[in-house]
């Protein structure tokens, strides 16, 4: 009993010893700034799990109804912590800013 105990902490120090870490790349697109109220809450939203990257390269022709989907999809499929009442003025922002209404 005592090899097998022995066999498997040196079995753990081995795999500490060989570790590898993992190094993120520094994230270099962000939220495009806007006085929209959907902004702050895409910021605190949505970047908790995914850049802006995956905004910036919807079709730039999206409508509501497709960021809506975007959201829900996000919201049911990934359980991403949306409050319901925060989806309509991230639409409104995802749309206006990178939709078909972008200024």
């Amino acid at each position: 009993m005592n090899k097998l105990i022995y066999f498997i902490s040196l079995s753990l120090v081995a795999q500490l010893a060989f570790a590898k870490g993992i190094e993120l790349i520094e994230d270099t697109i962000l939220w495009r700034s806007s006085s929209l109220p959907g902004y702050n809450l895409t910021v605190s939203n949505c970047s908790t799990c995914h850049s802006a990257q995956y905004a910036e390269y919807q079709p730039p022709n999206s409508n509501p109804a497709f960021w809506k989907a975007q959201v829900s999809r996000m919201k049911k499929i990934f359980n991403a912590p949306i409050p319901d009442e925060d989806v309509p003025a991230i639409v409104e922002y995802l749309n206006q800013t990178y939709g078909d209404n972008r200024k």
